[in-house]
């Protein structure tokens, strides 16, 4: 009771009259952790935040319209706990990596959406929010896209974690059956962010089944770049199977635009419950098949190899650490990330202090609040 009238008094400051949504509900997560950084200059040390899930506090709302109709909003900011800041934040930046139609600073970074929907026609919505792709794989992930050993180490990624100036659409669930969308107008990108604000047309589809212990899923995302009008095709697939004693998942991805890009990653995943315990190990493999301008940059595989567990006070506390190592071939410079940052942009170059063909390895130990 008290957390839902300190929501309605925060909606208040947002959004003037607060009285007339059904609900207002503040919700969050704080997680922090400690993490050691083996890199080509040596091992670095950091406080990070958003190992296991990305900081934030949000507000969603809902008021029921009558006739089984129903008015949605979500606000999410995220927190960077070690110093602060805004992730997400910069809209004109290159950190933000989603360029939108105005520049300055987020004032809710992850999410803002607003929306209707029914349960008979299912949820329509406009905004900023993750995509059909993201949400696809990161459910299928036995670590939740979270995690050292998660599967955003080796997803090939493209440009499908969120969409700016979007429009959203989430169908009703038919035998398990459920079919997503999403599609961003023009001026708005997660290719470039000094980009010109027209051609950044991107569509993107997801269609998932989930019934009893089983969780499957396809999802196809093409997406214009503003400058030349090059096309990233996005692609990934998988299956879970929840045993009680196991869970089991298996991911496959694929990117490719017109020119250099070529990611092909595929991975198995499994997750033991015991007790108040969670195991988790993940193996895979990422394909990095070939650059069509640049023949040097061929065959710059790598292999990840992730572990991790966490163990839970209650429903909303938890301890985590996890390791996570990458076996870098040739030019290959991936390298270990966890839930609050994706890192698999490019596979040739130096990035992050990890040189061509070097292995780097990671570890965290942290802990999560959910509120």
């Amino acid at each position: 009771m008290k957390k839902k009238l300190l929501a309605a008094s925060i909606a208040t400051l947002f959004a003037g009259v607060a009285h007339a949504q059904t609900s207002v509900t503040l919700y969050g997560i704080a997680d922090g952790n400690v993490r050691f950084d083996h890199t080509a200059i040596g091992t670095l040390k950091s406080v990070g935040s958003g190992g296991e899930s990305g900081s934030r506090w949000g507000l969603r709302g809902t008021e029921d319209l009558g006739n089984g109709i129903r008015a949605n909003f979500v606000f999410e900011q995220g927190v960077d706990l070690s110093d602060n800041s805004v992730p997400q934040g910069d809209v004109a930046a290159t950190t933000s990596g989603n360029a939108a139609s105005s520049t300055g600073g987020r004032m809710f970074s992850r999410t803002a959406t607003v929306g209707i929907g029914s349960a008979a026609a299912g949820d329509l919505r406009v905004g900023r929010a993750y995509t059909p792709f993201y949400n696809l794989w990161s459910a299928l992930d036995v670590m939740g896209a979270g995690l050292a050993g998660g599967a955003q180490n080796y997803i090939a990624l493209g440009v499908g974690t969120r969409f700016d100036n979007a429009i959203y659409y989430d169908s009703p669930k038919v035998y398990g059956l459920q079919l997503t969308g999403a599609y961003r107008l023009g001026e708005s990108t997660t290719s470039t962010a000094t980009a010109a604000k027209t051609g950044n047309n991107a569509g993107n589809l997801a269609l998932t089944y989930a019934a009893g212990p089983i969780l499957a899923g396809y999802s196809f995302l093409s997406a214009k770049n503003a400058a030349d009008n090059n096309t990233t095709r996005s692609q990934v697939a998988g299956l879970a199977y929840d045993f009680k004693v196991a869970k089991l998942s298996g991911l496959w991805s694929n990117v490719r635009n017109d020119t250099t890009i070529r990611i092909r990653s595929y991975g198995l995943g499994v997750s033991v419950p015991i007790q108040a315990f969670n195991l988790f190990a993940q193996v895979a493999r990422v394909d990095n098949r070939y650059d069509v301008n640049n023949s040097a940059l061929k065959n710059d595989d790598s292999t990840f190899f992730g572990v991790g567990a966490n163990y839970s006070f209650s429903k909303r506390t938890d301890v985590y650490t996890s390791w996570a190592k990458f076996k870098n071939k040739n030019n290959a410079t991936v390298r270990v990330q966890d839930a609050s940052n994706f890192g698999l942009q490019t596979i040739a170059g130096t990035t992050a202090n990890v040189t061509p063909g070097f292995d780097p390895w990671s570890a965290q130990v942290g802990i999560r609040h959910r509120f």
